[in-house]
């Protein structure tokens, strides 16, 4: 008899409805995985990702893929639905907040994975099989049903053939929603900025495929915002977007339409980890255009979206979160969330969270750095966004409160103006403020351009002093500034110049760079942040600049110049352009149509330097401004030349030969080689030797065309 419910520690599977068949597998990556989360403590699995070194193993270990739902409002007494928990990567964080986590899954070995993973909860059921055969026994209603990354999978597994398969999986869900309740949809937006950069689709692995309409309707869909914007209309659902960035896989922040990105504040870039991309442009750059535009919804990489039946009563007791942060590319104790939440009143508060037990520590120090830098700037003009403790309501420690200030950064201000063209006024605000940093000798060593918030008042005011050490040099600070502010807006302004305006000596960057590294080993520790692993494990990618110089370099020998000589030598204008045919191993054929009265051609094979081998012609031989070696010729000259003549009669011309693209140098080393080594050929039937000083040599074909 099969078994209809197994138990792994304190998690009930239940298989009342698997069928015994897992429908879709990674194969041996989700038996490693297993292995992983039966011996390693959860404290380890950074360490066994970096170990692992595959997209796979990130995608399901990560604590990052839990930020997506981290920053949700769900309360002790909800009880959460999530569709397609896969390995358990969200769960438990789900698990955390909740009273009951349903988690349903086709897959037995990830169930399996889930358990382990989460076993030490006593609030998670894991029902494996598919949603349709499992919804009817659905019996409770749910504050929140999760649908990460599930819905664009509708078209394979919602098997109702009336209508639409998104359409129909919504309607399933929306009877067992609580009073209330939201269905909460994580999916790709067809339309992302990486996708339009030349990012595959995440699901066929294609360039291009989500944009083109899936073409091979493949079983899958991603949206638009409208695009989703209508699918829940269809089913009598409210929507409220956020935009997690840089997706909503691996999350850093999660952005909404009350609070939107800054220009210069999304500065990732190719973090691609599951396969190889092209890159069109630079999207961090694009992002910065979108959003002056007011387009960034548009072109979000992701969405999170909260879908209802009815809109939210706003509470002026509990407050929404607009934006959320994590700071998690640190070692633990120093680990992070930094939430912007709103008020029934609209008023706004920033809240930290420590992420680990071990970061409220590190929170607390932030307290202790307000009334120190209070205390400094006492009778200054500018200002510190003081710090005070967050209980919860049996006084226990929650994170640390802070005012929200609404204006604009220092860093904005001075990208606008280097914009604009107002680099003067721009130098001046830079001396100010490498004035006062001197003048002041703070410890504050993260005093950078983007942590200086210029209110409506235009009172200066330091909202982020995460990081101070007394004795820090006050030139450091300025360095920091200014490296910060060129990451983010790179190619916006010569360093020299800011250096120049701040007074900073440049001959100091070799001590300052070695200061900023001890400072951020201090902070990562030995934690593995994503940057750190793609620079083990991240995928390659092709740029538009190497791009094109790749097609030219194997598409462009097929594209030749021919000159014709009629007996007053060769004349521009006298013979076309003319597009022959090539190889994927780059042979090139040219069948050239003639006119009559033709003594000789010409043909110029490339405009740099290359090297040809001499497969195939008319006649025998060709004179070559380049070096011989039996059939093959080394032009080391950006303008290499083939002459041949032209027997009488002949009004078509053929040519066959291969082609390599050179780099120059290497051209003149291995010139440079052989004629060290010339010796006499042998056994070499009709090859010519070049002759010395000779601005053409001859060089013969392997076959003469009949």
């Amino acid at each position: 008899m099969e078994k209809k419910s197994e138990k792994i520690g304190n998690v009930n599977l239940d298989l009342e409805h698997y069928s015994g068949k897992d429908l879709y597998s990674e194969g041996s990556a989700e038996d490693q995985i297993l292995e992983v989360v039966k011996k390693e403590p959860p404290e380890r699995y950074n360490e066994m990702i970096a170990h692992m070194q595959t997209w796979n193993g990130l995608y399901h270990l990560s604590d990052t893929r839990g930020n997506i739902a981290d920053f949700i409002p769900i309360q002790s007494d909800h009880k959460v639905l999530e569709i397609g928990a896969g390995c358990g990567a969200v769960t438990g964080t789900l698990a955390k907040k909740a009273e009951k986590v349903t988690a349903v899954e086709l897959s037995y070995k990830r169930s399996l994975i889930n358990a382990y993973r989460n076993r030490d909860f006593t609030n998670i059921e894991i029902k494996v099989g598919n949603l349709e055969d499992i919804e009817p026994d659905l019996k409770d209603e749910y504050d929140y049903i999760f649908l990460i990354g599930v819905l664009e999978y509708a078209g394979s597994y919602i098997s109702k053939p009336e209508g639409d398969p998104y359409l129909a999986m919504l309607n399933m869900l929306i009877p067992h929603l609580a009073q209330g309740g939201e269905i909460v949809v994580a999916i790709e937006n067809k339309y992302g900025m990486k996708y339009l950069a030349g990012c595959r689709e995440d699901h066929t692995g294609k360039l291009y495929d989500g944009i083109e309409g899936y073409l091979d309707k493949p079983g899958v869909k991603t949206f638009s915002k409208n695009g989703l914007m209508e699918l829940a209309k269809d089913a009598g659902l409210l929507t409220e977007f956020y935009y997690p960035y840089p997706d909503y896989k691996l999350p850093s922040i999660i952005f909404s339409d009350k609070r939107l990105p800054h220009v210069g504040e999304l500065t990732e870039r190719s973090r691609n980890f599951d396969s190889d991309r092209f890159i069109a442009f630079d999207e961090a750059k694009a992002f910065d255009e979108a959003i002056r535009e007011e387009r960034f919804p548009d072109v979000s990489n992701s969405f999170l979206v909260f879908m209802s039946i009815e809109a939210r009563i706003e509470s002026f007791e509990v407050k929404h979160v607009l934006y959320s942060k994590h700071s998690d590319a640190r070692d633990p104790k120093y680990q992070i969330r930094t939430d912007i939440l709103e008020d029934g009143y609209h008023k706004r508060i920033v809240v930290k969270y420590p992420k680990t037990e071990a970061a409220g520590a590190h929170l607390l120090s932030m307290y202790d750095n307000s009334a120190k830098l209070s205390a400094a700037l006492k009778r200054s003009s500018v200002k510190v966004n003081k710090a005070r403790f967050l209980t919860d309501k049996d006084g226990d420690f929650l994170g640390v409160q802070f005012e929200y200030l609404s204006g604009k950064t220092l860093d904005a201000i001075l990208a606008d103006l280097f914009m604009s063209g107002k680099k003067d006024g721009a130098f001046k605000i830079i001396k100010q403020f490498a004035g006062f940093i001197r003048a002041k000798k703070l410890p504050a060593v993260d005093f950078i351009f983007s942590h200086l918030m210029i209110t409506a008042d235009g009172a200066w005011n330091i909202t982020d002093y995460e990081w101070i050490k007394e004795g820090t040099d006050p030139d450091f600070i300025i360095y920091r500034a200014i490296r910060y502010f060129l990451r983010e807006h790179r190619g916006i302004i010569d360093k020299r110049e800011l250096y120049a305006a701040a007074g900073l000596d440049e001959g100091r960057d070799e001590e300052f760079d070695a200061q900023e590294t001890d400072l951020q080993q201090k902070i990562a520790g030995d934690y593995y942040s994503l940057d750190k692993m793609y620079s083990i494990f991240g995928r390659g990618y092709v740029t538009l600049p190497q791009a094109v110089e790749t097609y030219r370099n194997m598409l462009r020998p097929a594209h030749v110049k021919v000159y014709a000589d009629t007996g007053e030598g060769f004349a521009e204008g006298n013979m076309p352009v003319f597009d022959g045919n090539i190889t994927d191993d780059m042979e090139v054929t040219l069948d050239i149509p003639l006119p009559e009265n033709i003594f000789k051609i010409r043909i110029d094979p490339q405009e740099e330097n290359c090297q040809i081998r001499l497969l195939e012609a008319t006649v025998s031989e060709a004179l070559v401004n380049g070096r011989v070696c039996g059939s093959t010729v080394i032009f080391d000259n950006r303008d290499p030349q083939m002459i041949f003549e032209v027997p009488m009669g002949v009004s078509v011309f053929h040519v066959r030969y291969k082609i390599q693209m050179m780099d120059r140098d290497m051209a003149g080393d291995i010139l440079a080689r052989l004629e060290e080594q010339e010796t006499e050929p042998s056994g070499v039937g009709p090859f010519k030797k070049p002759r010395e000083k000779a601005e053409y040599v001859k060089v013969s074909a392997v076959y003469r065309a009949e």
